[in-house]
């Protein structure tokens, strides 16, 4: 190797070096016998936690800081704030930025702060705090408000106090804690912001200029104004979908202020409170939405499975969930008949579908349309359903004896033909006859079976008692007050199938149905005596 080319990559050599000094992480030791300055980051912390006892802003932070760096001579590269507490580990995106950026860019390698409890208040970041000077890879801590040498002593010493400032921190929890139940309980403002009202100088709520409007809007959704309506009406309110969602879910507005596990009525508390609804008008408008959403769209059951029939081609129709263009979550019942789609489809029309709304609501007219029972009418109608039943099974029975002795004579006919069949030498005539007679006898099991299983269930049928004419205009009563208050989907499914069979669908709307028993024979036994309702 020539000088010329030698001394080249010696200097090759040496530009490299350079370039990886700066890039590798240097020791404690290295960084003292470089000439080189710490490089500090300036970061400062406020949150809501630190508003009495610590009374230093943001801005103060920062400027105490850069007036303790000139002092100092310290370099100072960035400056980061942020206002979020350290009481939990991994929740500061700054802090988590800065750290990130001291391991894989040293953009900076040293911290300037405030306090050591600016850094952290929780034991996972304190032991990275102190793990990273440990291994050099944070070079330096300064605080403006307390003297840190970074030595055994010096880490032994910020080690406590970052267990102090942790102490601290879940006793301050504790206290705010407390501290927040007394004033909820006395009715105070919290910190909870509610919508029409304003804290005075004794933080209690009291109506703001905006509280009629919120009143009116209590009273319209008494009166079924819906929520697309009333988005409209109050545009200046600035609700959301949701947000009116949750506004209208809320008893503090009708003088029960929930915080947490407390639970206060405002009136006691504060007797001088101002609701913008009445707990009567609240907790109906409450029944209102949750018979309108919360039973079907909030369950995993959904009802009416095999009770719904397409009119137009007569298959059961198949239940499931689905949204408004308002955002309204509704429960409907659809065809899933592809033929009859592709009809409808050629024909300009939709998927034959009801909202079970409207279904509900049809039940409750048709019940509500009986509570005007006839006792003799209904008693006459439970006689003649009595002796259809016996009748029924006297018919079936009648058949089912008939079947048995045609099998018995084609069972007959079958031992003559395998006679036959045994004594002939050409059995091929004689073969196909025996065939066919098999044929008939497995037919005829088929039918016998069919019968017995339709006696056996009109037999149980008959064990069942039939409800007296009270308790049969009691069900009504009963029926339509259930259907128009529970929020149970089972038992809104077992009520409207213990009157219908078969309902059947068609233009969004209840064209038929089928009755289930005794409805069916009072019904029938209206009709035959031309009354309508008893009457």
């Amino acid at each position: 190797m020539n000088p010329l080319n030698e001394e080249q990559y010696r200097e090759a050599l040496s530009q490299y070096t350079q370039a990886y000094s700066l890039k590798k992480k240097s020791s404690s030791r290295e960084r003292e016998l470089s000439t080189d300055e710490p490089r500090y980051v300036i970061y400062v912390r406020k949150s809501t936690e630190d508003a009495e006892r610590q009374v230093q802003s943001i801005e103060d932070q920062i400027a105490n800081c850069k007036e303790f760096a000139r002092k100092h001579n310290l370099k100072i590269v960035d400056i980061k704030s942020e206002e979020k507490s350290a009481k939990e580990a991994g929740k500061r995106p700054v802090f988590n930025e800065i750290v990130r950026v001291i391991k894989e860019d040293h953009l900076y390698d040293s911290i300037l702060a405030w306090h050591p409890d600016r850094l952290a208040r929780n034991m996972k970041e304190s032991g990275e705090i102190l793990d990273m000077l440990d291994n050099d890879i944070l070079f330096d801590l300064k605080f403006v408000s307390f003297t840190f040498n970074n030595d055994a002593a010096g880490k032994m010493t910020l080690s406590i106090l970052f267990a102090m400032a942790k102490e601290f921190s879940d006793k301050l929890s504790d206290d705010t804690k407390r501290g927040i139940k007394k004033k909820v309980k006395e009715g105070k403002y919290c910190g909870s912001a509610k919508k029409g009202y304003y804290k005075n100088r004794k933080d209690y709520y009291r109506p703001d200029d905006t509280h009629p409007l919120y009143v009116q809007l209590w009273k319209d959704i008494l009166h079924g104004y819906s929520y697309k309506q009333i988005l409209e009406k109050y545009k200046e309110l600035n609700f959301k979908q949701n947000s009116l969602s949750n506004y209208l879910k809320d008893p503090f507005y009708a003088g029960f202020y929930s915080f947490g596990d407390i639970a206060v009525d405002l009136l006691k508390a504060d007797p001088e409170f101002i609701p913008q609804v009445s707990v009567v008008d609240f907790l109906s408008i409450r029944k209102m939405k949750v018979s309108k959403v919360s039973w079907h769209t909030t369950s995993d059951f959904l009802p009416f499975r095999d009770l719904v029939k397409c009119a137009d081609c007569n298959s059961y129709m198949i239940p499931g969930r689905s949204t408004s263009a308002s955002g309204e979550k509704y429960l409907y019942i659809a065809c899933g008949n592809n033929e009859c789609k592709a009809t409808l489809k050629k024909k300009d029309k939709k998927v034959n579908s009801i909202r079970a709304k409207v279904l509900v609501e049809s039940t409750v007219e048709f019940l509500s349309s009986k509570l005007n029972v006839d006792e003799k009418l209904y008693n006459d109608s439970i006689k003649v359903l009595k002796k259809q039943r016996y009748e029924s099974i006297f018919d079936l029975e009648k058949k089912l004896s008939t079947l048995k002795a045609n099998k018995t004579k084609q069972e007959n006919i079958e031992q003559k033909l395998e006679d036959e069949i045994a004594k002939e030498d050409s059995t091929a005539i004689l073969t196909d006859k025996l065939k066919a007679v098999l044929y008939k006898i497995r037919d005829t099991n088929v039918e016998i079976k069919s019968l017995e299983e339709s006696i056996a269930e009109a037999k149980i049928n008959m064990e069942i008692e039939i409800p007296s004419y009270e308790r049969f205009v009691n069900f009504f009563k009963n029926a339509v007050t259930v259907l128009q208050n529970t929020e149970d989907p089972y038992l809104i499914d077992e009520l409207v199938k213990m009157v219908f069979l078969n309902i059947y669908v068609g233009g969004k709307k209840v064209l038929a149905y089928d009755l289930k028993e005794p409805f069916r024979s009072y019904e029938l036994l209206k009709f035959q005596y031309g009354v309508d309702n008893g009457t």
